[in-house]
């Protein structure tokens, strides 16, 4: 019972990762077409795991009878998927984009397996499970600041950054909910532990902002980043210990972010590296600073070896696929 409860939950919480990706849109008739795409690959998706479970097939990951798991899983994926290129979807032609989105929804769907296959075979260190999409989102982004910013993307005035909305404080919990222990009541305990570290890596960048004196956009969402995508492969981890780590992943943060803005990178470039990128690279080999040798899976350089392995598989994996999206992007862009 208590799964079937959690699993409702978590449904209607991940309805916000479909709030906060329209809040980034910034003109109408692209939320429209964006939200056709949504409901369109949630319900395909869906018609398609059952069709297949009724002939007896199995897709791992996806193996439940849970309607409301399978659609809190397509929701969490349909984010990373659309999080990819964001608005320079609409940049496609209309079918274009949605194969586009079904290509993506599926690469990350997968990742479901490799993860198992990660934890299973090659004992990898996380405890969360998350961070291969973040280590993926983080490749994307870096490969598309690189081979693809329009400068005709105006990316500074944006909706969200007009209006300042909160959906950023529930987010970090709600990422880890392709845990396998979500069914029990010691990780839901545990899950709070992300927001704290979130809310500690915020003070630390937001105290370095307030230094410099100058404020950036979405300075909250980022710095809560940090800290509870930092934190997602040791999140076992006494809070005594990680809450001043935070903050200083916090203030580390923010000057990586002074640079790239230096670099001129664009807002949402700065914004993928340090929420996503910087963190997973932090994530993959926090273990060794914070817990103790005796709780590692491996001796400490096979453990090494497993880490970087692990890091390297999802980031080059991503990039191929981000320039696979490169030779079929719209001239015209």
């Amino acid at each position: 019972m208590i799964s079937i409860e959690i699993d409702f939950i978590y449904f209607f919480a991940s309805l916000l990762f479909l709030q906060y990706s329209l809040l980034s849109i910034t003109k109408n008739e692209n939320k429209n077409l964006f939200l056709v795409y949504w409901l369109s690959l949630s319900v395909i998706g869906i018609l398609f795991l059952i069709s297949l479970s009724k002939w007896e097939f199995s897709v791992f990951g996806w193996d439940t009878q849970s309607i409301f798991f399978l659609l809190t899983k397509t929701n969490l994926i349909l984010f990373f998927a659309f999080q990819v290129l964001g608005e320079r979807i609409f940049s496609y032609s209309r079918i274009a984009g949605f194969f586009i989105l079904v290509l993506l929804t599926l690469f990350f769907g997968s990742f479901l397996y490799w993860i198992h296959l990660f934890q299973s075979q090659l004992l990898a260190q996380d405890e969360s499970r998350l961070l291969p999409f973040t280590i993926a989102m983080g490749a994307f982004v870096w490969t598309r600041e690189m081979f693809w910013n329009p400068q005709n993307l105006n990316e500074s005035k944006l909706v969200e950054e007009d209006k300042q909305n909160l959906l950023f404080l529930f987010l970090p919990c709600i990422l880890f909910l392709l845990s396998p222990y979500k069914s029990n009541y010691e990780f839901i305990e545990m899950i709070g532990k992300p927001v704290v570290l979130g809310f500690s890596s915020l003070i630390g960048f937001s105290l370095i902002s307030q230094y410099l004196k100058v404020s950036i956009p979405r300075e909250a969402e980022i710095g809560v980043w940090l800290g509870s995508i930092g934190f997602s492969t040791a999140m076992s981890v006494e809070l005594v210990v990680s809450i001043p780590l935070a903050f200083v992943i916090g203030m580390f943060g923010r000057g990586i972010y002074f640079y790239l803005d230096e670099l001129k990178w664009s807002d949402s470039g700065k914004r993928g590296v340090v929420s996503y990128l910087l963190p997973s690279v932090i994530a993959t080999f926090l273990p060794f600073l914070v817990i103790e040798p005796k709780d590692w899976n491996h001796a400490p350089y096979v453990l090494l070896g497993v880490q970087v392995l692990y890091f390297l598989s999802f980031y080059l994996i991503s990039s191929l696929v981000f320039g696979f999206l490169l030779l079929i992007k719209p001239k015209s862009v």
